[in-house]
């Protein structure tokens, strides 16, 4: 999380006004109005503010110190400092959004944060996580990258849930040419 903290105002600058409207729309879909959601690694706070102005009940979990103070503030919604490795909680949630959050977690760490999620979840909840497209797994630019694909992913995927939907998308912003691998997860009874 240091580079996230050394490097917080650049990631504010680059992500805060991308038009998530396509990403939004396919989880409101499957969304309970009103119902609570958990962001795991919420940033800026972009996606809180966006779920809060839509009726919903957000909470974000962000362990980057700089970006909790700040998803805080324009968010106006709770955000606990932490890792979703650390985060306990009693509550069910009916939606789970982790957008470009957990590809910063190694395989291992995946597998188990995926099992953990699954068990915060309403039986009836939907939960969106998103990752870069391909098959690279390590550092990349003071980062650590777990990217994914359809097959990769389907083979560490917890049986507690099961793919609804998955999609590609462009990176929005303008000087990148990423590919971004976006899934639709339900939970199995």
């Amino acid at each position: 999380m240091n580079y996230y903290d050394q490097n917080a105002r650049t990631f504010i600058e680059n992500t805060l006004s991308i038009d998530m409207t396509p990403l939004y729309k396919a989880f409101e879909k499957r969304m309970i109005q009103g119902g609570n959601i958990l962001d795991v690694g919420c940033g800026s706070g972009r996606d809180l503010h966006y779920f809060t102005t839509r009726g919903y009940e957000p909470l974000g979990l962000e362990p980057s110190h700089k970006l909790a103070k700040h998803a805080r503030e324009y968010s106006r919604c709770d955000v606990i400092e932490t890792r979703i490795q650390d985060f306990e909680t009693e509550e069910r949630f009916a939606g789970i959004w982790a957008s470009a959050s957990l590809l910063h977690l190694s395989t291992p760490e995946l597998i188990s944060a995926l099992d953990k999620l699954a068990g915060m979840l309403r039986n009836d909840g939907v939960f969106y996580c998103s990752f870069k497209y391909s098959d690279f797994e390590g550092e990349r630019s003071g980062r650590f990258f777990n990217d994914q694909t359809l097959t990769s992913f389907e083979e560490i995927l917890t049986q507690k849930l099961f793919i609804d939907k998955s999609w590609f998308t462009k990176d929005q912003r303008t000087d990148r040419e990423q590919v971004w691998f976006n899934v639709l997860l339900t939970r199995t009874a």
